[in-house]
């Protein structure tokens, strides 16, 4: 037994040799793949990067462009009810309120319940005459 008690503890100091190496080669390889995604992530955001610098320089050219002034101007004349100084504005006025309103009391009178319209399609009854 003398004979193989040197040889143990060489094989407690290999094994944890070896134990050591495997956590080092783990820790590494986490460490590289970390790094990786970390690459793959600023690639990500350069690129949004460069998309927004893409529509900047299109809005800028937008900006600078004459049309778009017309189109300013149309927006808040027609959208905003907006007027140039020195513009004399229109307004109407209708003789007994907007005009949509008119149109509703004349659908009012000429509604018929659902259940009716529906027999009249399927059974083929003559309209119902008010």
């Amino acid at each position: 037994m003398l004979e193989g008690a040197p040889a143990a503890p060489r094989r407690v100091l290999a094994v944890g040799v070896g134990l050591v190496a495997l956590y080092l080669v783990l820790i590494i390889g986490q460490r590289a793949v970390d790094a990786y995604r970390a690459n793959r992530e600023i690639e990500a955001v350069r690129g949004e990067i460069a998309a927004l610098r893409a529509r900047n320089l299109t809005l800028q050219a937008e900006l600078s462009n004459s049309r778009f002034e017309e189109d300013i101007e149309r927006i808040a004349r027609e959208e905003l009810g907006l007027i140039k100084p020195g513009d004399k504005p229109l307004v109407l006025i209708w003789p007994s309120g907007p005009p949509g309103d008119q149109d509703a009391a004349v659908e009012a009178d000429n509604v018929q319940p659902n259940w009716r319209t529906w027999l009249e399609r399927f059974v083929d009854l003559e309209p119902a005459s008010r």
